[in-house]
């Protein structure tokens, strides 16, 4: 819960209300209106609806989690399944965010029920209608950041699997997911999934689906708004990355001091042991798709990697954790070190432990910090409280090729600390990892790893704009007016993968703006922040461009990059009152010619260059 924006005590009660599963209609209606007031300093964000039901009730939840991730949202509701009309509308008003709604059996009056008495070819031709505006739809909304299509699911959910409702709606499904394809910036919510979950007589309301077309109930538009939040990772407020685990009853039953090897709970085949051993796979499934996963136990460190090494049913092993802190030291300052060697910052951090006094202690001294405990009296639940609570945390943003398999890259780090040991200077070192930088200018096919990139890198951030899939494909499409550089490191320990983002802009006739320079952490420090620029400065000569101008934007987590600029070789100039009232205090403002600029040095590092742009 967001509470540190508050200090109200009303406005602090109202998140609480929102935060409770049971909260009234009437309640959430009252504390959203008491944020609505409050002069607290939630970030603002538009969203767009287009839909083929009513979605006034899916407004107020959406904005119920929105105020959750510390977001004050504004809703526009569209019109009535007026698809195009409502994506042109939205996309001409600037919102941050749509949402796309197919109601399955609203594409035409009591669509389900005709479908026994069609043949296929009119069931394919009214579904393709629907899917052909959808595309039109779509590409209005190019200019949107993000688009959320949500996945068809049946207003009878019971028919038979080989029924003509079940295979239209397989049908029109895969066109959906073709549409999203088919758009970088658009993704697909399944909702047949959380529909059975939550059980159709709880989600929908014919009452009022016949009489306004307003099917789902309240509570089931919390679900789908809670999908929404989870999809854009809190509406572009939280990016897990580290899921650190205790041992003893978290990974295993029992104590491994005390019941030794042979003793702890890990057999596939029986009751408690089957429940790890089903945790632990879904760890591992978790960590191909680049999750980091961590161990923080109070435990003898040699027992634990017996363990891990010995133990026949172990799934996890030393291959999957990128880092372990086993020791007796108390759990919050054992997930400082961990932040401090990945790093990482805390709130990218998710812990579980069985005990409940070591989840108030994390969650009392580091707030930011996720916690899960391990449900010990109802274990038969665990392995959904990790499918459904804590794996979405990490994976319903979406999971980019570049994302996945990560732990080997986090464990790279460690390899470079102690090969930098052997030799007497930095640069010494740096010249020997043989560096190489492979930088694309306006490749289309990796803006998905762009905009993730954009989402979550803030320490080496200059200016910590926040871009979306859709706002990354709209400035390649001004080329060359504007130029998405990415680039991809690699070096003799690791492949890196696609570690850098920087943006660049006209400024009048005469100069190019930097709107954007973010590296992930991994590669900070090698020289690769420098290296890009010689790219940057000869298109923009090649260009008849005169002047490089770029600006450093503070915020709480990128301090380390305040200086960039200065040791890059830019001029800084003098801030205005003016500059300081748009840019904010500490703010830098830089000019220079680019005609015989002196870059900071970097020649250690292979620049190749990628001469055309993907489409």
């Amino acid at each position: 819960m967001v509470t540190g924006l508050l200090t109200v005590p009303s406005e602090q009660a109202a998140l609480a209300t929102l935060a409770r599963p049971d909260a009234s209609l009437a309640e959430l209606m009252q504390a959203l209106q008491q944020l609505d007031r409050s002069e607290a300093g939630f970030r603002p964000l538009s969203l767009g609806i287009a839909a083929n039901i009513t979605v006034d009730l899916l407004s107020t939840q959406l904005r119920r989690q929105a105020y959750l991730a510390g977001v004050r949202l504004t809703v526009a509701k569209g019109s009535y399944d007026d698809l195009i009309g409502d994506a042109q509308a939205h996309a001409a008003a600037g919102v941050d965010l749509l949402v796309i709604l197919p109601f399955f059996d609203n594409l035409q009056p009591g669509w389900e029920s005709r479908l026994a008495g069609l043949d296929g070819a009119e069931i394919e031709a009214a579904q393709a209608d629907y899917l052909s505006r959808l595309e039109l739809a779509l590409q209005a909304a190019r200019g949107v950041g993000q688009v959320l299509l949500l996945g068809a699911h049946l207003w009878n959910p019971e028919v038979a699997a080989d029924s003509p409702q079940q295979q239209a709606l397989q049908a029109f499904n895969s066109g959906l997911a073709a549409a999203a394809a088919r758009h970088s910036q658009v993704r697909l919510i399944e909702t047949i999934g959380l529909l059975a979950r939550h059980g159709a007589e709880q989600a929908f309301d014919a009452r009022f689906y016949y009489r306004a077309k307003s099917p789902y109930t309240s509570a089931f538009l919390g679900r789908l708004a809670g999908q929404a939040s989870l999809a854009t990772r809190g509406f572009g407020s939280v990016f897990h990355k580290v899921l650190v685990l205790d041992c003893d009853n978290t990974l295993w039953g029992g104590i491994i001091g005390e019941d030794g090897l042979d003793g702890i709970k890990l057999d596939r085949h029986s009751f408690p042991g089957n429940v790890y051993w089903t945790v632990q796979q879904q760890l591992r499934a978790l960590e191909a798709q680049g999750v980091l996963l961590c161990l923080a136990s109070k435990n003898n460190a040699a027992d634990v990697d017996e363990v891990l090494a010995r133990h026949p049913d172990m799934v996890l092993g030393d291959a999957q954790l990128v880092a372990k802190k086993v020791n007796w030291d108390d759990k919050p300052s054992n997930l400082r070190a961990l932040a401090r060697e990945l790093n990482l910052g805390l709130e990218s951090f998710v812990f579980v432990d069985d005990s409940a006094f070591e989840i108030e202690a994390v969650r009392e001294q580091l707030p930011q910090v996720r916690v899960f405990q391990v449900p010990v009296k109802a274990l038969q639940d665990y392995p959904a409280m990790l499918r459904d609570q804590i794996a979405p945390l990490f994976t319903a943003g979406g999971v980019s090729a570049e994302s996945r398999h990560k732990t080997g890259q986090y464990k790279a780090l460690a390899q470079a600390a102690e090969a930098r040991a052997g030799f007497a200077s930095q640069q010494d070192y740096l010249c020997s990892l043989g560096l190489k930088v492979r930088l694309q200018r306006n490749a289309s096919a990796q803006v998905p790893r762009i905009a993730e990139l954009m989402a979550k890198s803030n320490q080496f951030n200059l200016t910590t704009r926040r871009l979306q899939a859709g706002d990354v494909a709209a400035l390649m499409a001004r080329s060359p007016a504007a130029c998405v550089y990415s680039f991809s490191v690699s070096d003799r320990l690791a492949d890196h993968g696609l570690t850098g983002v920087l943006i660049c802009e006209d400024q009048g006739e005469d100069a190019v703006a930097v709107h954007s320079f973010l590296m992930s952490c991994r590669v900070i420090g090698r020289g690769v922040e420098f290296a890009v620029w010689r790219a940057v400065v000869a298109d923009a000569l090649a260009r008849g461009k005169r002047l490089l101008r770029a600006s450093y934007l503070p915020t709480a987590k990128n301090a380390q990059v305040a200086d960039f600029f200065d040791r890059l070789g830019l001029h800084r100039v003098d801030m205005t009152d003016e500059m300081i009232d748009e840019m904010g205090e500490g703010a830098r403002a830089y000019e220079s010619a680019l005609e015989g600029l002196v870059l900071a040095e970097s020649a250690w590092v292979e620049l190749q260059e990628d001469d055309d742009e993907q489409a």
